[in-house]
């Protein structure tokens, strides 16, 4: 059965996790955790769900941020990306809303600038939300399955812990490195192919 005081935790843990840009860590890990002790898959859908919620809630109040956050974290780069946006479909915008959800990246670099553009609060939460849930849901099946398997080899979860956090950790340094001006360009060159090709080789440059 579903322990709601625990839930609770996990709510707060996800929430405050995911209102400071850039670190999404925390509250994941407490997802993790928690699920890799429940076993019945109501507790587990409960779990996805409050995850989904937190998550959505915490990345509409960085999205509230707005201007003033934007320009201390992305400076220059918060002109192009919002030049870029200018340039999309509302549909595109909440494409790449949901894609960054879904993703295990540092989406602040995303709706930071989304804020401070004025994009409409309710599709940015609903795509927002739908993308946490999708992302909670791999979560808390990936991290019941392998907790339950290096249970079953070494009798613990910390390696299944360790492992997830890495994997998010190297993700999210990734994006990080995402030069806009690059991406912006490319895509007024050679569009959408062009503009992904560019964000792959920011994040893989060296230096």
């Amino acid at each position: 059965m579903a322990d709601f005081a625990g839930l609770a935790g996990v709510f707060l843990a996800v929430f405050i996790s995911h209102f400071i840009p850039f670190i999404p860590l925390p509250g994941y890990l407490a997802a993790i955790e928690y699920a890799s002790l429940h076993r019945d898959l109501v507790t587990l859908f409960l779990t996805a769900v409050v995850t989904a919620l937190a998550a959505s809630l915490g990345k509409l109040v960085v999205f509230a941020y707005g201007y003033g956050i934007g320009k201390a974290v992305a400076g220059k780069e918060l002109e192009y990306a919002k030049r870029l946006f200018q340039k999309i479909s509302k549909f595109g915008i909440d494409v790449a809303v949901f894609v960054f959800a879904i993703s295990p990246l540092a989406d602040d670099v995303l709706y930071i600038p989304l804020g401070a553009a004025g994009y409409d609060i309710r599709r940015f939460f609903l795509a927002v939300f739908a993308g946490k849930f999708v992302l909670a849901s791999i979560i808390v099946a990936l991290g019941r399955a392998v907790s339950a398997a290096v249970e079953a080899v070494v009798g613990d979860t910390l390696l299944s812990v360790v492992v997830m956090a890495a994997i998010t950790v190297a993700f999210t340094v990734l994006v990080l490195r995402v030069k806009w001006s690059e991406v912006l360009s490319a895509y007024e060159e050679g569009g959408a192919r062009r503009a992904a090709v560019a964000l792959l080789r920011s994040m893989f440059r060296r230096g």
